[in-house]
C-alpha cells in the first residue's frame, strides 16, 4: 500500500487522505497580463468544466484536486491564436487533417482561423467546440470567392447569401473578383450579416478596398501596389508577387496616409511576413528542407514545397536579391508604421504553406516581426487579446482570467525576456484539457515516423537521451519475476527530457494513478521530477527521485538511490 511522503517544496504538503476538489489546479504560478505586460506573482488557477473558475493569491497548503500542476518558477498566459491558418481539405485523410490541428497545439496554440473553407470544416469547428476532437477553437472561412467562383453581380448576391446561411464566420476573398462584382459581394455581405477578409482583388485596389471595410486585410496584400504613383503609369496585372514587380516605383512617404485609412476604416492586418522571409525569399528550398519542424510533413508535401518555390524564386523567375531586399524593408517599414499608427494587428503566418509547418511557422513569424522592430508585448497582443477583439470574444478567451475559457500555455520562462520562450512549454490547457509536454513530444515523436522521418535531436543531450525515448511497460522489480496475480498496469512514457507515468486497475480498467513532470539524466544518474499528479498521487508532487539507470536493447533497469524503487520496463513503442 502507497505511504504518504512529504514531498521535498514545503508548498505541496498535501494530506493524503483528503477528498480531491473537482477540476485542475496550477499551484505557485506567475500570470501574464497581456493587457499591461505586468507579471502576476505567486497565483494559484483553478479550472473547472473548461473555464478559469479562480485566481488566487497562492496558499502554502492548498487544497487538493483532481489534478494538480506544479507551477512555480514558471508562467501562464493565454494560448496563441494563428490568424491566418489553414485545415488541410478533405482530400487529405482525416489523420493528416487531425495532425495538423494537433500540431497548432504542439506549439502553444489554442485559436485558429482558417482561411480556405470547405462544409466539412464547420464540422471539425464543432467537433473541436465539443471537445470532441483535440485541436483549437476554428474559425472558419467560406470556400474562396475569386475570379472564377465569383463571375457577376449576380454569383455575388447567391454565393454570399448562401455562406452566410451555411454557418461560415466570414468570406474568404481571393484574387481576380472584378471592382463591380466585388461592390457587390461588399453590399450583399453587409446586407445579410457577414464578415469578409484576405486578398485585395488588382482590380479593387488598397484604398477601395479599406473603404469597403475588410474585417482584415492579410499579407499586407494591396498596400506596396498604394505606394506607386499614378504618375508611373503602370498597368496593375503586372504587380509581380504582392507588388514585388513594383518595388524599384514604390513611394514610401505615401505609407503614412495608407495607414491612417487604414485605422480610420477599422481593417485589421495579418502580416504573415514569414511567407516573404521563407517562401518568397533569397533562400534556397534544400536549406529550409534542413530545418527540424520539416519532419512533421509528408514528403510528398515537402517535394510539393521545394517545386513551388524553385518555380517563384528559382533563376528561371527574373527573382532579384538586392530587390527583394528592399521589398522586404518597405514591409517591414510598413508593419512598423501600421502598428505605432494604431492599427488592429494579427498573428498569423499562413500555414501550412510553402515551408511554413503549422504551429512552428507562427515562432518564425514572431522573429520576423520583431525584425520590423515591434515589441515582445505588441507581439503577445496581437497574437492573444487582439484575436479575441477581433472575434468580439473577449469574454471567451485571449486572457488569463476568471470566467474565461481556459485556454492556457505553462512557460518555463519569461517571454517578455526573450520571444525564444514561448517554445519552451510545459503544457497547453485547451478548454482545461491539460496536455502535458511528454504527451506533445511522444505525438510529435509519432508524427515524425508517420511521415517517414526519424525525429530529429537538436541537442547532444536529445541524442545522448535518444535510447530513452518511447512507451515503456513495467516488467517486475529487480530480480524478480512478475507475479502473475498482478492487478494492474503501468506504462511509462519519455520524451525528451519530460515524463509521465500511469497505472491502471486491470479488474475495473479505470486509471488509478498519473504523474509525471521533467527528468534530467547525468551518464548513469538518472531523476525524475513530479511536477503534476492526479489525485491518487499527490503525495508524489513536488517530489524528486533519484536512479541508477541501464538500459540494454529494450530493457530499461531503475535502480533506487534515495528510495525503494527498484524496476524493470520494457519497450513498447
Amino acid at each position: 500500500m502507497k505511504k504518504c511522503v512529504l514531498p521535498i517544496v514545503a508548498i505541496l504538503m498535501l494530506a493524503c487522505t483528503n477528498k480531491a476538489e473537482k477540476g485542475t489546479i496550477i499551484i505557485d504560478v506567475n500570470i501574464l497580463d497581456v493587457t499591461t505586460g505586468e507579471i502576476q506573482e505567486h497565483k494559484d488557477v483553478v479550472i473547472d468544466s473548461g473555464r478559469i473558475k479562480s485566481i488566487s493569491e497562492h496558499q502554502m497548503n492548498p487544497k487538493p484536486y483532481e489534478t494538480m500542476v506544479n507551477g512555480k518558477d514558471q508562467y501562464l498566459m493565454p494560448g496563441l491564436s494563428e490568424m491566418h491558418a489553414h485545415i488541410p481539405h478533405p482530400s487529405e485523410n482525416n489523420e493528416q487533417i487531425e495532425d495538423v490541428l494537433f500540431l497548432y497545439l504542439a506549439n502553444g496554440i489554442t485559436t485558429i482561423r482558417g482561411m480556405l473553407g470547405h462544409p466539412t470544416h464547420l464540422v471539425l469547428r464543432n467537433n473541436a467546440e465539443s471537445g470532441e476532437l483535440p485541436s483549437p477553437r476554428i474559425f472558419t472561412s467560406s470556400p474562396s470567392l475569386n475570379g472564377k467562383s465569383v463571375t457577376s453581380v449576380e454569383d455575388a448576391i447567391s454565393v454570399v447569401t448562401t455562406y452566410q446561411k451555411d454557418g461560415y464566420d466570414f468570406l474568404k476573398i481571393h484574387p481576380g473578383i472584378k471592382r463591380e462584382v466585388f461592390d457587390q459581394v461588399v453590399k450583399t455581405a453587409k446586407q445579410v450579416g457577414i464578415p469578409f477578409a484576405g486578398h485585395v482583388p488588382v482590380d479593387v485596389g488598397i484604398r477601395h478596398a479599406l473603404e469597403s471595410h475588410y474585417a482584415s486585410i492579410d499579407h499586407i496584400d494591396g498596400f506596396l501596389e498604394g505606394l506607386v504613383p499614378e504618375s508611373a503609369n503602370v498597368k496593375p496585372g503586372d504587380n509581380g508577387f504582392f507588388g514585388y514587380a513594383f518595388t524599384p516605383l514604390a513611394d514610401t512617404s505615401k505609407i503614412d496616409g495608407l495607414v491612417a485609412m487604414t485605422k480610420e476604416n477599422k481593417v485589421w492586418i495579418v502580416p504573415t511576413q514569414s511567407l516573404f522571409e521563407r517562401w518568397f525569399a533569397p533562400i534556397t528550398a534544400d536549406e529550409l528542407l534542413r530545418q527540424p519542424e520539416m519532419q512533421y510533413m509528408p514528403s510528398k508535401t515537402l517535394a510539393d514545397w521545394k517545386k513551388r518555390k524553385i518555380a517563384t524564386t528559382g533563376t528561371a523567375t527574373g527573382f532579384k536579391t538586392e530587390q527583394w531586399l528592399k521589398f522586404d524593408a518597405i514591409r517591414k517599414q510598413l508593419i512598423q508604421k501600421l502598428q505605432k499608427g494604431g492599427v488592429g494587428m494579427l498573428l498569423g503566418s499562413d500555414a501550412p504553406q510553402v515551408f511554413n509547418v503549422p504551429g512552428f511557422s507562427i515562432h518564425r513569424e514572431i522573429d520576423g516581426l520583431l525584425a520590423a522592430v515591434l515589441t515582445p508585448l505588441e507581439i503577445i497582443q496581437s497574437g492573444t487579446i487582439n484575436p479575441a477583439k477581433f472575434f468580439n470574444k473577449e469574454g471567451v478567451f485571449g486572457q488569463v482570467k476568471e470566467g474565461l475559457e481556459a485556454d492556457l500555455i505553462l512557460l518555463n520562462a519569461n517571454p517578455l525576456d526573450d520571444m525564444d520562450n514561448l517554445k519552451d512549454l510545459s503544457a497547453v490547457f485547451r478548454k482545461g484539457h491539460f496536455i502535458p509536454k511528454v504527451e506533445i513530444n511522444k505525438r510529435l515523436a509519432e508524427i515524425a515516423k508517420k511521415n517517414g522521418h526519424t525525429l530529429k535531436s537538436r541537442t547532444a543531450t536529445e541524442k545522448r537521451d535518444a535510447p530513452l525515448n518511447g512507451t515503456w511497460k513495467y516488467y517486475s522489480r529487480k530480480g524478480k519475476k512478475p507475479a502473475a496475480s498482478a492487478t494492474f498496469t503501468r506504462i511509462k512514457t519519455l520524451a525528451n527530457g519530460y515524463w509521465s507515468m500511469s497505472e491502471t486497475n486491470i479488474l475495473t480498467n479505470k486509471l488509478d494513478s498519473y504523474q509525471g513532470g521533467r527528468y534530467l539524466r547525468n551518464d548513469t544518474i538518472f531523476s525524475e521530477t513530479n511536477t503534476f499528479a492526479n489525485s491518487n498521487s499527490l503525495y508524489l508532487l513536488g517530489e524528486t527521485q533519484l536512479f541508477e539507470l541501464e538500459v540494454k536493447k529494450d530493457t530499461l533497469i531503475q535502480t533506487g538511490i534515495d528510495n525503494d524503487t527498484d524496476e524493470v520496463w520494457i519497450r513498447v513503442e
